[in-house]
């Protein structure tokens, strides 16, 4: 459950606003400051993610093949996490990276957006990948959930190997705070 804090000055000025009232009563001016003042107490876990197809890693037998992921963001929060953002990063484990793959995205069933990759030698650490820009997922509502879908396509050259994918999540109204770092079930290209 989110955890509501109120600042201190904000705290004093609703007192002082509540000076002269009947006791036992809280006018309305007063209540309004006090819900305009609440702060959302930011953690990570406030989302999870999951993946619509279960434990199913999907493969491509041929370059030029799209292959797809329906990801779950879930909010576990009584709080609307609004300016929500991902970053999806993508790569083997070989030494070899090969070409970048074609990723692209959508929210629900909207329209496809091509994602930019770059390549990261140390994404999270020291783990070499290829990471987008920042992705809107938009507002996640209270408890709510949104999907994004994910369609990644090997090109001509791609090395032969799993492709292990992750989610970074962050929402704006918590700063640099990582909400969920999600591993997916990973993207295989194993020509016959």
């Amino acid at each position: 459950m989110a955890k509501l804090t109120v600042r201190r000055r904000a705290a004093l000025a609703v007192a002082a606003g509540i000076v002269g009232t009947l006791p036992g009563t809280v006018d309305a001016a007063a209540q309004s400051a006090v819900a305009s003042t609440a702060v959302y107490d930011c953690r990570y876990d406030a989302v999870s993610v999951s993946d619509a197809a279960g434990s199913v890693v999907p493969a491509a037998r041929k370059t030029g093949v799209p292959l797809h992921a329906h990801l779950r963001v879930h909010n576990a929060e009584a709080v609307a996490l609004t300016k929500a953002t991902y970053v999806f990063a993508i790569g083997n484990l070989t030494s070899n990276r090969g070409p970048a793959p074609v990723v692209q995205w959508r929210i629900g069933s909207g329209h496809w957006h091509k994602m930019g990759l770059h390549w990261n030698n140390r994404t999270n650490g020291s783990l070499p990948l290829w990471n987008s820009d920042t992705l809107s997922l938009g507002t996640i509502p209270a408890r709510g959930t949104v999907t994004t879908e994910i369609s990644v396509t090997f090109p001509k050259r791609s090395v032969k190997a799993v492709y292990y994918d992750f989610l970074d999540i962050h929402s704006g109204i918590c700063g640099h705070t990582r909400l969920d770092w999600y591993q997916g079930n990973g993207f295989e290209y194993w020509p016959w």
